[in-house]
Parts: C-alpha cells; sequence; structure tokens
C-alpha cells in the first residue's frame, strides 16, 4: 500500500473519505457518523459492531462513547464475531479498574468512563 492510500484508509477526520475498517462497504467516515446519529437502531448497532470488529480499538472511540457502547452492550453481544472475547475482556477490566460499576452488583454511576 503507498503511503497516499494508507494516509487516506486512516485519515478519519475527514468526511469524504472512506476508512481501512470499511473497504468492504465503502462507507465514507460522513456516512458511518450519519448512520451513527440516525434513529434506525437496527443500522446503528450494525455499524457499532462493524466498527468493534474491525477497527483498532483507539479508532473505536472516534465515532462513539464508551458510554455509547455500554448502553448498547448487550444488543451487540452475538454480532461481534471473533472480537467478542475481547470487548468481554475490556468490559471486565474497566469493572475491575473502577473505571465502570459492574452493573450485575451496584446501582451507583461511574467515577469516570475512559
Amino acid at each position: 500500500m503507498n503511503n497516499t492510500i494508507q494516509s487516506r484508509a486512516t485519515d478519519l477526520t475527514q468526511d469524504d473519505e472512506v476508512p481501512y475498517f470499511m473497504w468492504d462497504y465503502g462507507y465514507t467516515v460522513g456516512r458511518i457518523r450519519e448512520i451513527l446519529a440516525s434513529s434506525d437502531e437496527q443500522q446503528r448497532l450494525w455499524i457499532m459492531a462493524k466498527i468493534l470488529r474491525d477497527a483498532r480499538y483507539a479508532d473505536v472511540w472516534k465515532f462513539f462513547s464508551v458510554k455509547e457502547f455500554l448502553a448498547q452492550r448487550k444488543n451487540l453481544a452475538g454480532r461481534l464475531g471473533r472480537q467478542q472475547p475481547f470487548w468481554e475482556f475490556m468490559h471486565r477490566r474497566w469493572v475491575k479498574q473502577g473505571f465502570i460499576p459492574d452493573a450485575e452488583h451496584s446501582h451507583t454511576a461511574p467515577a469516570q468512563v475512559p
């Protein structure tokens, strides 16, 4: 991959660029943001799962927050493919580190969401 193509595929600030994790669908950054802002929950869940499966960890949070992920976590279960264990691990770590409450044992708000 030459540097120009690589730079364009990893530039997540340009709405008209197709990010590296969306090459198979050709959705631009702008289209992804439109879907995430839409009222169609099934489309939002699909695109969130696609990002969680295929984007780098740091790039995930450029599209939605940890709070948004946590709000949809149960709805995303089963849609994450081979990445499901990774996101379950991350959730357990966030709970263990105290970033988020253990929802099964606590009803208090998190001190600080990463």
